[in-house]
């Protein structure tokens, strides 16, 4: 069986790879360290029957590629891992069928994991479970305090996008992005974007964490 690996740091990869090989039956690894590799080497995943795939690569999120991917039925198993130690965007990965990890997870319970996986199950780790019920039970969680709008501007301007920018992607006014950003900040006692950035980032609103903090600060 081919496989691929998708993980931007190298000696993460590699212990991926090796794992695979020595305990799944994998005969070939095709890795992959970025999006930018990952859009340029798609023909590759033609036939693989397992894509393990870190969530967040540095130069992008991973998460709407795997969704798309599980929706189409391209065929191979696929599972999410990622290190984060806050809500990722479980539930949508979820829901598409991709079977979720944790780098924390030991070594039997991610062998455990994989193979469940590639005998047609959908399995979500321990570590992993612990994670989402902790985001449930918590009550100042901006998923329970904001509506679902609320949640989409948050995650945007988690990403470091001005009004204008928000406004664009959700077919709305900049005013409006200013309303709701300023309700946000009340909501869950936030005084300066900083803080809302490091907000949405914790509870797993931005997934490309990394290219957030990489963009140029806005002004409160």
């Amino acid at each position: 069986m081919r496989a691929a690996v998708i993980e931007d740091q190298t000696l993460m990869r590699d212990y991926f790879a090796a794992l695979l090989r020595k305990r799944c039956g994998v005969s070939a690894v095709v890795a992959i360290g970025s999006m930018a590799e990952l859009n340029r080497r798609q023909a590759e995943l033609t036939g693989v029957g397992l894509v393990l795939f870190d969530i967040d690569l540095g130069d992008g999120s991973t998460v709407d590629w795997a969704v798309a991917r599980a929706t189409a039925g391209h065929g191979g198993a696929l599972v999410a891992v990622s290190s984060i130690g806050a809500q990722f965007p479980f539930k949508r990965l979820q829901a598409a069928g991709i079977s979720l990890a944790h780098k924390n997870d030991s070594e039997k319970e991610l062998v455990d994991l994989i193979q469940r996986t590639l005998g047609g199950a959908m399995v979500v780790s321990r570590h992993v479970m612990d994670l989402m019920g902790a985001g449930a039970r918590d009550p100042h969680s901006p998923l329970k305090i904001l509506g679902a709008r609320e949640q989409q501007v948050l995650g945007l301007l988690g990403q470091r996008l001005s009004n204008d920018e928000v406004a664009a992607v959700l077919g709305c006014t900049p005013e409006n992005v200013a309303d709701h950003r300023r309700r946000i900040m009340r909501k869950l006692d936030l005084h300066n974007i900083e803080q809302l950035i490091e907000c949405a980032i914790r509870h797993g609103l931005v997934f490309d964490s990394k290219a957030a903090a990489a963009r140029p600060r806005l002004t409160p």
